[in-house]
């Protein structure tokens, strides 16, 4: 009882507590001990039709147990309970305490004392941690029938919110409120003697009203032993990429999906909702109580501005004052703005400061701005697409047009307000609990329900890690890796903390990462934000696997050091950090400029080895200036340590001699021999030793061996090696393990072979090289290989192609539907039989043959069509 009717002082009761037996009499006294009421208020909340909540409340004045502020009769009175009101409460109490007995010694147990619909007396063992508490549908069991319970075979549970700040504790030996008992120790007799009659009582209300319970009363029962359903909708409470609060250690972390409009005036609970939100958003706040300083102010917000502060101005003329205001801001030069613009600049935005950076602000601090200010903000956050996820302060007197905008904008987190608005009535709400200190608030869902919470501090909070997956994948740059280093940690603990760094990332939070640093390494480097993993690395570097640098954001990274971080990378990394750079290279010419080294190539190490292969492959986007250091210097240094994967390096270096024509020949022999004696100190699996291979090979009086085909197959471009693949295909129809291998292998062979006859190479150093066309023999060699056979892998449909493709011009008729792309037979036939293909059908399939389709490069030669195919 909440009225301060009943302290932690002893209070003598009846020696013989009587339970009330009036369904009505109890639920009027017991809303009454809540709060004074009129007889229709008291009607409407306990269910009780008008005319008997008012006879039972003339029984219960007349029984002395009501009284009235007003005499009776008056109209708007409001009732209460007198002293003999709160006895029989309190004896009805005792009562159904008694039937608890005896009183459960274990800790945690609670049990139902008493239940009318959805409100329950409890009995509690110990003080609950949680205003929520899970109540099974029937007895579970025993705790050893319960922990095998998967969570979808067993008991089902509901959920109950209290409906009291703390529970009353009896002495049923004595029949008097006593103060909470001592925890049990089963090593300490005195513990037993003082706790073995000692039960407290508290009311809660079930939030499934409806819910069939089939518990017997003062039945004892413990917590689940997995977790049930929460008691907040899964998919708007629990899926969302940031944590609000948390409701029950048996519950997940309230992560919404949608915004949340918070109610609120006081400072304390404000910047408490501020601090939860801010992982990964962009406040637009008053700041006080929160943080001393905010980012600088966007200067495009004064876009915006300018057309609430000159309404009725053209919008050129408004185009050149914002351009002028910028400018005179800005100090870009000197140029006058209008006398009226600037007073009512200086009115609406003080001393803010302003930034033109495309870095995207996180705290914008509205303290001090005036109306229009503010108002620009957020609408200038509205229409950047780009921007994080929004926390807005709505002001008091908000526009409607301005708050339907804020309201329907996918991109809000959640607003903040002193008062309700009924432009936000849509959204759940968190409101402060006016039974309970913070950090506890209540959360009301658009669909009713009312669920206690409690906010989090991401600096103290570790995000739960029930059902995260080591391997969840926010982005790709978790390599598969990494999910095995992560598998690999067998410190639970660590574990845990590791996969709720996951869940944070890439957005990242800064506290939480620098609380994990000094203990768990790894979580602390993936739950850091991209703006600051790189000085993490390098105070962590020595304690984490090199395979963590996949992660590293290039848009955050000082070039100068690239080549300091490749020289640790592994090959996984490499692959990820080639993507990231290529794409920074082809964005902003300067980056070449950045990244290059300042290292002799004499000194050269593996990761200025790296940087250098991927200067020359993106040869073609770099300024023309660039072009000699790139022959000079980069071709030196890549040599001095090639990469594994140099393909694309090669190719680079093959336009960056095209485009300049001088001594073109002399410069490529040079090069070639360069290569050639460098890639005979490589390993097979070597992009540029299969190069070489392919290189010795290429003259047709040199047969390679099966491992060298290979070799060339498995590491080389196709169009690199069409000009000898009829030969290679030949042969290796021919050799039975080497056919084994072939039908195991999926290679686009159509596209390789039936190429025109006398097409030029795109080998490197030998475009000179003409195709002699497909071999008349292959046709025949397929056929006793695999016609007839019902057994084909997926990986020698190629083969199936080619073979329908022969068979197709040979027997005189339309080729069939290929496997491996629909018009793959076509490329056999006369390029002026090819029907006219549309877009859809050319892009359905290989891209090899859809590349043959578009360019109507036919492979059809005289000699294909003869008797002797088959001797």
């Amino acid at each position: 009882m909440s009225n301060g009717d009943i302290s932690s002082d002893r209070m003598h009761l009846s020696s013989k507590p009587s339970k009330i037996r009036s369904r009505n009499k109890r639920r009027i006294l017991r809303y009454l001990s809540e709060r004074r009421s009129t007889v229709s208020e008291i009607a409407n909340a306990t269910g009780i039709r008008v005319p008997h909540a008012s006879a039972e409340i003339r029984r219960l004045r007349n029984d002395s147990l009501l009284d009235s502020d007003m005499p009776s009769g008056s109209r708007g009175a409001r009732l209460h309970l007198t002293e003999g009101g709160w006895a029989a409460l309190k004896s009805d109490e005792l009562a159904l305490a008694s039937e608890a007995t005896p009183i459960s010694h274990e800790d945690g147990e609670y049990c139902i004392l008493f239940r009318d619909g959805p409100n329950l007396l409890l009995g509690l063992s110990r003080l609950p941690d949680s205003p929520l508490l899970p109540i099974p549908d029937r007895p579970p069991g025993g705790s050893g029938s319960i922990e095998s319970s998967s969570g979808t075979e067993g008991v089902p549970w509901s959920w109950a919110v209290l409906m009291e700040r703390s529970p009353r504790w009896i002495d049923l030996s004595t029949n008097e409120f006593t103060s909470s008992p001592p925890v049990y120790d089963k090593g300490k007799i005195e513990t037993f003697s003082e706790s073995k009659s000692i039960i407290g009582i508290i009311r809660a209300r079930l939030l499934d009203e409806e819910r069939p319970i089939a518990i017997a009363p003062g039945k004892w029962f413990l917590g689940p032993a997995y977790r049930p359903k929460p008691p907040l909708p899964e998919s708007s409470m629990h899926r969302g990429p940031w944590v609000l609060a948390k409701c029950h250690e048996m519950s997940p972390d309230i992560r919404p999906s949608s915004a949340i409009a918070a109610v609120v005036s006081e400072k304390l609970p404000r910047s408490m909702l501020l601090k939860a939100a801010r992982n990964g958003s962009l406040i637009i706040a008053d700041l006080s109580g929160f943080e001393s300083y905010g980012d600088r102010l966007p200067i495009d917000s004064l876009e915006h501005w300018i057309s609430i502060a000159h309404p009725r101005l053209s919008e050129a003329e408004r185009n050149r004052r914002c351009q002028a205001l910028k400018d005179r801001i800005l100090g870009a030069r000197r140029v006058r703005t209008e006398d009226s613009t600037w007073r009512r600049f200086r009115q609406d935005w003080g001393n803010s400061e302003f930034s033109s950076s495309p870095d995207l602000p996180r705290l914008l601090n509205t303290r001090g701005l005036g109306k229009a200010a503010s108002e620009s903000l957020t609408r200038w956050a509205l229409s950047n697409d780009e921007n994080l996820p929004l926390v807005i302060d709505i002001p008091s007197g908000i526009s409607k047009d301005l708050a339907s905008s804020i309201s329907t904008s996918p991109n809000v987190r959640m607003v903040m307000m002193e008062k309700e608005i009924a432009t936000f009535s849509g959204m759940d709400r968190i409101i402060v609990d006016p039974m309970r200190p913070l950090p506890w608030m209540i959360l009301s869902t658009k669909g009713g329900r009312e669920v206690p919470v409690r906010i989090v501090d991401p600096v103290l909070h570790s995000p739960d890690t029930h059902e995260i997956s080591a391997s969840k994948k926010k982005h790709f740059h978790i390599t598969n890796e990494l999910e095995e280093l992560v598998s690999a940690i067998d410190d639970k603990e660590y574990s845990s903390m590791v996969r709720s760094a996951i869940s944070q990332y890439p957005e990242g939070n800064e506290d939480w990462a620098n609380r994990m640093e000094a203990r768990y390494p790894v979580a602390a480097w993936i739950a850091s934000p991209p703006r600051s993993r790189w000085p993490r690395w390098q105070r962590l570097s020595s304690r984490l696997n090199p395979e963590w640098l996949s992660i590293l954001d290039f848009d955050h990274l000082p070039l100068e050091g690239l080549s300091e971080v490749a020289d640790l990378a592994p090959q996984s990394v490499l692959d990820v950090f080639s993507i990231e750079f290529t794409r920074l290279l082809r964005a902003d010419q300067d980056t070449a400029l950045r990244s290059r080294p300042t290292i002799d190539p004499r000194n050269a190490t593996r990761g200025s080895s790296w940087v250098a292969s991927q200067l020359l492959a993106n040869s073609a986007w770099l300024p023309e200036a660039l072009h000699e250091d790139l022959i000079d210097w980069s071709l030196e240094v890549w040599l001095a340590n090639p990469p594994i994967k140099s393909i694309n390096t090669i190719n680079g270096l093959m336009w960056l001699l095209s485009s300049n024509q001088e001594n073109l020949k002399e410069k490529e022999i040079g090069i070639l021999r360069k290569i050639l004696s460098k890639a005979t100190d490589l390993s097979k699996d070597h992009d540029m030793s299969s190069w070489a291979t392919l290189n010795r090979v290429t003259p047709k009086n040199v047969t390679p061996s099966f491992e060298e085909i290979k070799q060339i197959l498995t590491n080389m471009p196709l169009d690199w090696w069409a000009h000898i693949s009829s030969d290679l295909l030949e042969q290796m129809l021919q050799d039975d393990k080497a056919y084994s291998w072939l039908v195991s292998n999926r290679i686009s062979w159509p596209a390789a072979i039936l190429r025109p006859v006398g097409s030029v190479s795109s080998f490197p150093f030998h475009r000179s090289i003409k195709y002699g066309g497909c071999s008349s023999s292959i046709r025949g060699l397929l056929a006793r290989r695999i016609r007839g056979k019902e057994d084909i892998p997926w990986e020698a449909e190629p083969l199936v192609d080619l073979l329908e493709a022969l068979d197709a011009l040979n027997e005189g008729r339309t080729p069939k539907i290929g496997k491996t792309h629909p018009m793959a037979g076509w490329l056999a036939q006369p390029s002026e039989k090819w029907p006219e293909f549309n877009l859809k059908e050319i892009s359905d399939g290989d891209k090899y043959v859809m590349e043959r389709l578009i360019m109507k490069l036919s492979g059809f030669h005289q000699d294909l069509v003869s008797k002797s195919t088959f001797d």
